[in-house]
């Protein structure tokens, strides 16, 4: 006898009338499997309470000086996210929105930041971090924004 045929034989010998499969005892009824030990502990256990709180918070970082130019200034808009569940909190902080003030010395001051300005931004969004690229022909402001930017997160950081 070939082993496809012995092992067709082989099932039809294990199910019972209707071709369903024999009941393996009380771990199977009605299709739900009962979980083994500790594991009904967690499965009867009710679930704690899940909470969450949600706040926008608004954080200002000095003026960094920009050199000869001016100072720069950066604002944060922070949402801070609380999560509870049971004893154990999770603070998660991200950055939304972010303005800065920028030096106007000059006419060319103006056109070079506001250039720059919007390219810093984009960066600090996307990396969440003063771990930021400089903008060519704006290193001053680069600079200046870099450090406002980075002691408004550590403010941010100290937010509940």
């Amino acid at each position: 006898m070939s082993t496809l045929s012995a092992s067709r034989s082989d099932n039809k010998r294990r199910r019972g009338a209707h071709n369903a499969p024999i009941d393996s005892g009380p771990r199977q009824r009605l299709g739900a499997r009962v979980p083994d030990g500790g594991a009904w502990a967690a499965a009867v256990a009710p679930q704690a309470a899940l909470k969450k709180k949600v706040v926008l918070r608004k954080v200002v970082g000095p003026a960094a000086p920009a050199d000869r130019w001016g100072d720069v200034q950066v604002t944060l808009v922070v949402r801070v996210t609380t999560t509870t569940t049971g004893v154990k909190k999770k603070v998660t902080r991200r950055i939304t929105d972010l303005s800065a003030t920028a030096p106007d010395h000059t006419n060319r001051s103006v056109f070079i930041n506001e250039q720059a300005i919007p390219l810093l931004r984009s960066e600090a969004l996307q990396a969440q971090s003063a771990k930021i690229d400089l903008v060519s022909g704006a290193t001053d402001t680069s600079y200046a924004f870099g450090e406002s930017l980075q002691a408004a997160l550590a403010k941010a950081r100290s937010l509940r």
